[in-house]
């Protein structure tokens, strides 16, 4: 072989080695104008193409030297939506992640605006993640300097990040925003002070006043009231003062100009033990904010409320003005896990309407299923249809073991139907709007939330599927599809076969956990189907007794409670 034959040979070895599935290339980019007048690179890498973005990792050099030096490069995830038309520019949204610092929660808000046509970037704070390689981030408490100069580093990282939004030609460059959760909120809002580019700033369970959030005997807040005691008095106090100055509160006059522009939002929970409510008014006050108050839910909890919260995380970001253009699915050839995650996640969208969503009037959403259940050595078989209408009317039959069967409704009023054609209406006393969940134990509403919650993640941001579970598509006969689901969470492991009609609905299922086997078959799978109001009346052919109206609430509620019971 020739030298020019073996030349031609590795130069094929090397294209086609380039052109392998999974090898991804970095690419530089250069950011000349910046909040310092320091010209810099940043690198992107691919990480994940999904169906309607493209997931990046991000690094580029921290403008603040330390003497750590994996601390000095700033790493994070850019999120950009797919097929950008030419000439559009979209929102950016920065986002600031919480203390613990695992990244979920950040990568799901990105997740979330990405899937809907803003660009969005999560970056880690110092000494967190990949910057933290030689320490821990709680060793920005060994020292008051050293906590002070991790705070400074902070907001200039996300200038810095900000010029890289500002640089790309998909971002409208008058449209960056910044949002946040605990302390990402907290950052968030001491940056906007700062850095005069922000748009508009969206605070998940923020407040101000640090020195009293920090002093609130929590284990979070530890590591820094433990800084405190170690301090002298002069020290101490000359610390708190360095503190003021990243104290969201001392920010107030930006985020007022935010605010009074109607592009700054606050959601709290009411019962917040980390944040103490008190904080959270206090820099709703400074900011001339309004907050939106989650009544019944914590700190951690507020996962509960996870649908309501994207969906104003979406509303904020996506309005004011409203948005030209959105990312759509691919309607070609897609790749299997392409297909299983949107039927996922239709299914999620489906039951999570089915649960909570309120169709509008003359319509329902009707759900029949039957199911056996095979749990320790017990069989069971059970039957449910659900139908949900405006106004809180809604139409439930089950036949479940020691529950019994019967019908229970809320049309004008309350009413159920069991055993010996007997009927009850909770005509008398009657208040309008009261319903059964006053009746409800909080620690199992608390339950249901959280279903709900997790349906409406699986909704809004399926790809965070990928963190629990691994799933295979199977195609069946009669054009129909089956998803085959591995979840191997840490708490909880389990498989879920879901089989689809060729139009996405799904017709049966089976799930298996431990020592629990779940068959089920769906007979009816309808969003907002037409029916008129007397659907949810009582039956016709039975003659109802009138009863108190509490009373046939808290019987609901038994019913409801004894449903949830076995749910950990």
């Amino acid at each position: 072989m020739t030298i020019k034959a073996q030349f031609l040979q590795l130069c094929a070895v090397f294209f086609l080695f380039l052109s392998l599935p999974g090898y991804c290339q970095s690419e530089r980019f250069a950011v000349r104008d910046t909040f310092n007048g320091t010209p810099f690179e940043y690198e992107l890498k691919e990480l994940e193409k999904r169906d309607l973005h493209t997931v990046y990792t991000i690094s580029f050099p921290s403008p603040v030297a330390t003497s750590s030096e994996s601390n000095n490069t700033v790493h994070g995830e850019f999120f950009l939506p797919n097929a950008i038309p030419e000439g559009v520019t979209l929102p950016a949204v920065l986002i600031n992640h919480v203390l613990a610092g695992g990244f979920d929660l950040e990568r799901m808000m990105c997740t979330t605006l990405a899937n809907q046509g803003i660009a969005a970037m999560f970056i880690m704070m110092p000494y967190y993640g990949l910057r933290g390689k030689h320490c821990d981030p709680r060793d920005i408490l060994k020292s008051a300097e050293r906590f002070i100069d991790s705070m400074h580093q902070g907001v200039q990282d996300n200038r810095r990040a900000v010029d890289i939004l500002i640089s790309r030609p998909e971002v409208a460059a008058d449209r960056i925003g910044i949002a946040g959760g605990s302390m990402g909120s907290i950052v968030s809002a001491s940056v906007c002070g700062f850095e005069p580019r922000i748009e508009r700033a969206f605070l998940l369970l923020g407040g101000g006043n640090l020195e009293k959030i920090f002093q609130n005997p929590r284990p979070e807040t530890a590591p820094f009231r433990n800084l405190l005691q170690k301090l002298t008095e002069e020290q101490r106090t000359a610390t708190l003062q360095e503190l003021k100055r990243f104290d969201p509160i001392t920010q107030q006059e930006a985020l007022r100009r935010l605010s009074g522009n109607g592009k700054l939002k606050m959601i709290c929970a009411a019962e917040d033990e980390v944040i103490p409510p008190s904080c959270s008014r206090e820099l709703g006050e400074a900011a001339q904010c309004e907050i939106i108050w989650l009544p019944g839910v914590g700190h951690y909890t507020i996962f509960s409320q996870s649908g309501f919260v994207f969906a104003e995380l979406i509303d904020f970001f996506s309005t004011n003005p409203p948005l030209t253009w959105k990312p759509a699915a691919n309607n070609g050839k897609v790749g299997s896990e392409a297909m299983g995650l949107r039927l996922l996640a239709g299914f999620f969208r489906d039951l999570h309407f089915f649960l909570a969503g309120i169709p509008a009037e003359g319509y329902a959403h009707h759900l029949a299923m039957t199911c056996q259940l095979a749990a320790d050595s017990n069989n069971f078989h059970g039957e449910m249809r659900l139908s949900r209408g405006p106004e809180g009317c809604y139409k439930v039959f089950v036949d479940i073991p020691k529950l019994g069967q019967g019908w229970i409704g809320q049309g004008e009023f309350p009413w159920i139907a069991g055993a010996k054609n007997s009927l009850f209406v909770g005509s008398q006393n009657a208040t309008p709007g009261q319903g059964c969940s006053m009746f409800i134990s909080p620690e199992q509403l608390m339950k249901y939330q959280m279903v709900l919650g997790v349906l409406a993640t699986g909704t809004m941001a399926p790809e965070m599927l990928k963190k629990v579970a691994e799933w295979t598509v199977v195609r069946e006969a009669d054009n129909k599809t089956g998803v085959a689901v591995n979840i191997n969470h840490a708490k909880f492991k389990g498989r879920l076969y879901l089989l689809f009609e060729q139009n996405g609905k799904p017709e049966s299922g089976h799930f298996h956990a431990k020592n629990v086997a779940l068959s089920f078959q769906f007979s009816d799978w309808q969003l907002n189907a037409p029916t008129p109001a007397a659907f949810f009346s009582p039956p016709e052919n039975l003659q109802g007794k009138p009863v108190n109206q509490q009373d046939v609430l808290r019987m609901f509620a038994a019913v409801f409670e004894r449903l949830l019971e076995s749910v950990n």
